[in-house]
């Protein structure tokens, strides 16, 4: 329940800095009065021979480039290469000086701008791939440079991008200052927000693991956690942390996808048991990690346009699976099961969008990347839920054979088992009373065995209330009890075991007042008088005997 109290701690948390994070973005940066302009990628972009064009260092070269270059009337989503585009700007037009240009593009290989002054010197090149973004803003899942102009300034806005693929329309948002700002503060925080979240879940399963060794709290931790990674690489957020030159990073969120899609295979199996339960969904679901780190480990080796749709395909394969795994999992009535579906059906929904948006069927999606990543936040803050659930579970099995195996299910003290923990547990001063009933034959053959149970029964908890808080009764056999004494015992031990005589006769005539024929048979013996647990308890159950014969011969095998 403590993970449960963390969580929901956590999701406070979470719904508190959301607010504070648009309330903040919608107070400390207003809305100029002046409209952005967003122009969408049909009919301004010219493809580019990529075996014969180099990349251009000059506004010549891009004007020779775009010359030369195919006009494209389609839109660019799910295309790849190299396209230059040419933009018409005056300072009249736009009605303010400073102006930030987002080109709509997740992956940016070769990014260049050059502004071409009708009235200034022209300025040199602006750089805005992720290779070479240090001087742009930062911006999670776009690119963007500022733009600053003159009064009555107008020109050219020359652009050239390439990457191996344009995951959503290859449009350009023209954005006045103050409204740049505001998306930029927004975007950022719930992005860096998502993964913060993703991750830290991931931290606190890992530490699980490490306490616990279970397999399920690292399936845990991997399913949350590598979706964390993919995420930071696929925003940018890892090439903008360390500046990687050589590598563009933001690719890298597709490649660990089947990844986390084969660790979420994997962490479903566990959490429902379907090695023991449902063999075949355990056979499936190995199936599936099988195949997603097959496809993990040779997409690096492919064409990331062939990679990104692998990995859109295996969401759209996994995402309906475990919602229905997590569905009939709830008519099994397997409680973990409803955080599990609630995740994934947030988390289905939110994917669903985004795959839209990443397609030609349905256009114009906003801020599809911040709706998949606050849904998958939640999906793994579920995800947590649903292995707590399953911690308590198994805590609770773990406790019911922790009992039935030390408790006798009959008297409900102490068995053979339990006596045998708190023996090795006992310090330098103890006692030992071995007890075995008398008469005890005679009652189950006469009275019938319901009157010896009720027998054994009541002496058990006869004695049970004798002892008190001063030591444990325990049935070691049939009608054989042992009393252990290991606290607050005096060190004259001689007087304790008188008490504990005068405990026994108690117990004793409280027995015969219902079962006349009944009697106790003991025998004591303490630390003092041997060397070890078991010596102490083999010379009480010998003084035990010794008192059985002193009292009748006869009575030893009753």
């Amino acid at each position: 329940m403590a993970i449960k109290r963390v969580l929901a701690l956590m999701l406070l948390w979470m719904a508190t800095i959301s607010f504070s994070f648009l309330s903040f973005a919608g107070v400390a940066q207003p809305l100029s009065a002046t409209t952005d302009i967003a122009i969408q990628d049909i009919d301004i972009w010219r493809a580019v021979d990529a075996q014969s064009h180099s990349v251009p260092t000059s506004i010549a070269a891009m004007q020779g480039l775009y010359q030369s270059a195919t006009p494209i009337k389609t839109s660019l989503a799910n295309q790849s290469g190299a396209y230059v585009a040419r933009l018409q700007l005056s300072s009249q037009t736009l009605r303010a000086a400073s102006w930030f240009i987002r080109i709509n593009a997740n992956f940016v290989d070769k990014g260049l701008g050059f502004w071409q002054s009708d009235q200034y010197a022209n300025t040199g090149v602006i750089k805005f791939s992720q290779h070479e973004d240090i001087d742009t803003p930062k911006l999670m899942h776009n690119q963007a440079f500022e733009l600053a102009l003159s009064q009555q300034e107008s020109g050219y806005l020359w652009l050239y991008i390439k990457a191996e693929h344009y995951a959503l329309p290859l449009s350009i948002e023209i954005i006045n200052s103050g409204s740049f700002f505001q998306k930029q503060f927004i975007t950022n925080a719930v992005t860096l927000f998502s993964i913060a979240i993703m991750l830290t879940l991931a931290a606190i399963a890992l530490t699980l693991y490490i306490k616990t060794r279970l397999v399920v709290t690292l399936a845990c931790s991997a399913y949350i956690g590598l979706h964390g990674l993919g995420w930071a690489a696929a925003s940018g957020l890892i090439d903008d942390l360390f500046n990687l030159q050589h590598i563009n990073t933001t690719y890298l969120g597709m490649v660990i996808f089947p990844f986390a899609i084969a660790a979420a295979s994997q962490f479903t199996k566990l959490l429902f048991n379907l090695d023991t339960l449902h063999r075949n969904l355990a056979k499936l679901f190995n199936g599936v990690s099988i195949i997603c780190l097959a496809f993990g480990l040779a997409m690096p080796l492919l064409s990331f346009s062939i990679a990104f749709a692998i990995s859109h395909i295996i969401a759209l394969l996994w995402v309906p699976l475990a919602i229905v795994i997590g569905y009939k999992m709830l008519m099994y009535r397997d409680f973990r099961a409803k955080y599990y579906l609630l995740g994934n059906l947030l988390y289905g929904l939110s994917l669903l969008y985004y795959i839209l948006s990443h397609s030609n069927i349905i256009t114009g999606q906003l801020h599809a990347e911040l709706v998949v990543m606050l849904a998958l936040a939640g999906d793994c803050f579920c995800i947590l839920l649903s292995l707590a659930a399953w911690l308590q579970q198994k805590k609770q099995d773990y406790s019911r054979a922790y009992y039935q195996a030390r408790i006798d299910p009959l008297t409900h003290i102490g068995n053979r088992y339990a006596l045998s923990e708190a023996l090795a547990q006992v310090d330098k001063q103890y006692i030992i009373a071995f007890i075995d009933y008398d008469g005890f034959k005679q009652i189950n053959d006469k009275l019938g065995h319901d009157q010896g149970d009720a027998f054994l029964c009541y002496g058990a908890k006869t004695m049970t209330n004798a002892l008190d808080h001063k030591g444990e009764v325990y049935r070691t056999g049939g009608d054989e009890f042992v009393w252990l004494l290991k606290d607050h015992l005096p060190k004259d031990m001689g007087g304790a075991v008188a008490d504990i005589e005068r405990l026994i006769r108690q117990c004793e005539h409280a027995l015969q007042a219902k079962w006349p024929q009944s009697g106790i048979s003991y025998g004591i013996a303490h630390a003092q008088e041997s060397t070890n647990q078991s010596e102490c308890l083999a010379l009480a159950d010998k003084r035990m005997y010794q008192h059985k014969r002193s009292k009748d011969p006869s009575s030893v095998n009753a």
